[in-house]
């Protein structure tokens, strides 16, 4: 069984109280972090994020069609993004629907970058077959990694998601369900081959319906003798 990779989600207001939400998880041994820089109201100086950690970080600015909280100009989001890059960010997160995505990607490389292409559906869990069909759109684009995410009604929607992940070991892949039904995939999605799995800095802290604290987390992989 694979050993299970955790991204925690920081959502802080601004790039230094980001920094010491970074600083304060450490302790709990993410594998990577993710900074949600359309929660912030002044993204500021990245520097101080970047030095906080050796950990990989990820950059994203979600839209709100996606779950985010972004409404400036598209320019001024991928702008963001980019800073990010520059700043010595390991990976960025772009959506499925963001226009000149080919080109994103191009940029994001250049800078040393690798790019995450990411959907969300916060209505349903596709079928497999439409799962694939994301995913290889989401290759098209040019993802290193591609994040496919739904909203999961029942246990069944959950396993749809771990034999997903099953049926494509070649790629780096992140899927899971949303909501209370998704939990249980959350938490096997890394232990099936996914690329790894999102964690909330604390309770009361989730960026999606169904989000763990790593602290929780961490403790049911250690019951399970993952960790």
């Amino acid at each position: 069984m694979a050993k299970p990779r955790i991204c925690v989600v920081i959502t802080a207001p601004d790039s230094k109280r980001a920094a010491k939400a970074v600083q304060k998880v450490l302790p709990h041994e993410p594998d990577l972090i993710e900074i949600r820089l359309d929660y912030m109201e002044d993204i500021g100086e990245m520097t101080r994020i970047r030095e906080a950690t050796d950990l990989p970080l990820i950059a994203t600015n979600r839209i709100r069609e996606q779950g985010g909280l972004w409404v400036g100009p598209e320019t001024s989001r991928i702008e963001a993004l980019m800073s990010a890059c520059e700043e010595g960010f390991e990976y960025v997160d772009v959506e499925l629907t963001t226009g000149s995505i080919e080109r994103i990607g191009d940029e994001v490389r250049a800078l040393g970058a690798k790019l995450v292409v990411s959907h969300h559906d916060f209505g349903a869990t596709p079928r497999i077959v439409e799962l694939d069909g994301i995913m290889r759109r989401e290759l098209d684009a040019g993802a290193d990694i591609c994040k496919i995410v739904g909203t999961a009604r029942d246990q069944g929607d959950g396993l749809t998601y771990l034999k997903f992940i099953l049926e494509n070991p070649d790629v780096n892949l992140v899927s899971f369900g949303m909501g209370e039904a998704g939990v249980m995939s959350r938490i096997f999605s890394p232990l099936f081959g996914g690329a790894y799995t999102y964690a909330s800095a604390g309770a009361g802290e989730e960026s999606a319906p169904g989000q763990l604290a790593i602290s929780e987390l961490r403790s049911i992989y250690r019951i399970l003798g993952v960790r």
